[in-house]
């Protein structure tokens, strides 16, 4: 039986209006997802409480997950700040090099899920003004549940927390490892409207992990005490149209369709509570 749904659409402006249109859906498979991206980072913020001086507060990067086996992969990403609120001199750096494995995975009905139609914004002198739409539907949820683990190395700059009368400002450096578990969950819907017969793909990835960070720590500085070298940090990890043109009727994506985004919170050796978010866009669907 085909599965029709009538779907009201709430445009969020200045102004609001609710459009009602029909859509046939024609697949609901997440087996359709992409594997691996590669994903350039356009804007990412990476700073620890503790060590306002040593924060990235705008790094260009690149952030990659290359499928070896269906259930194995390799990932990792490289970043380089091009605004610090201090410099130390020498060049900083964040990088991370591992490998994802995937226990289970299992495919699920849910009978009220939330879709996202169609994301934009727009920007004037003094506003940014963001639309949306989203339908609540049933469809077909891919769960999987993975271990990860690899290398960790950051640098920047590090101004010590001690009270004193001349600042000095030193280099902080991380060198270790990272361990976790984490869970995804990706949908995917190839749509066809009622009132235009277009065709037309939707879907999404969401990836939520918890890590230990084992990362001894050199400071420059020679007096200080290296006895900390245990961190943590939660992240998400948001696709945006994780599917190729291909399964989308021919038809390419625009700047918004395929957006990537991270954000976590956790705390390093040194640095305290930490806070990292990052947008990209996939350039590589593998």
């Amino acid at each position: 039986m085909r599965k029709i749904y009538t779907i009201a659409i709430l445009i969020c402006a200045y102004s609001q209006a609710v459009i009602g249109q029909s859509y046939e859906v024609l697949n609901d498979d997440p087996s359709k997802l992409i594997k691996g991206h590669v994903a350039l980072e356009y804007l990412t913020v990476d700073a620890g409480l503790n060590n306002v001086s040593g924060a990235y507060a705008w790094a260009l990067g690149v952030n990659t997950y290359y499928p070896l086996l269906p259930s194995l992969g390799l990932e990792g990403s490289l970043r380089t700040p091009l605004l610090k609120l201090q410099s130390s001199g020498s060049l900083a750096i964040a990088a991370e090099a591992g490998v994802s494995k995937t226990l289970f995975s299992k495919t699920k009905l849910k009978k009220e899920l939330k879709v996202l139609m169609s994301f934009s914004q727009s920007r004037s002198v003094y506003t940014v003004t963001t639309k949306s739409s989203t339908i609540t539907m049933p469809g077909n949820v891919r769960s999987e549940v993975f271990v990860r683990g690899g290398g960790y190395y950051r640098n920047s700059s590090y101004e010590s927390d001690e009270i004193s009368f001349a600042t000095t400002i030193s280099t902080i450096t991380h060198t270790g490892g990272y361990l976790g578990i984490g869970i995804s969950k990706g949908t995917f819907f190839q749509f066809r409207s009622e009132e235009t017969n277009e065709r037309f793909a939707l879907g999404s990835i969401f990836k939520f992990y918890a890590d230990v960070l084992i990362l001894p720590t050199n400071i420059a500085d020679p007096i200080y005490d290296d006895s900390k070298s245990i961190g943590w940090r939660f992240g998400v990890k948001w696709y945006n149209s994780p599917y190729k043109i291909e399964d989308n009727y021919g038809k390419k994506k625009g700047f918004f369709g395929n957006m990537f985004a991270i954000g976590e919170m956790g705390t390093r050796p040194y640095e305290g509570a930490v806070i990292t978010l990052s947008v990209g866009y996939v350039i590589m669907k593998f």
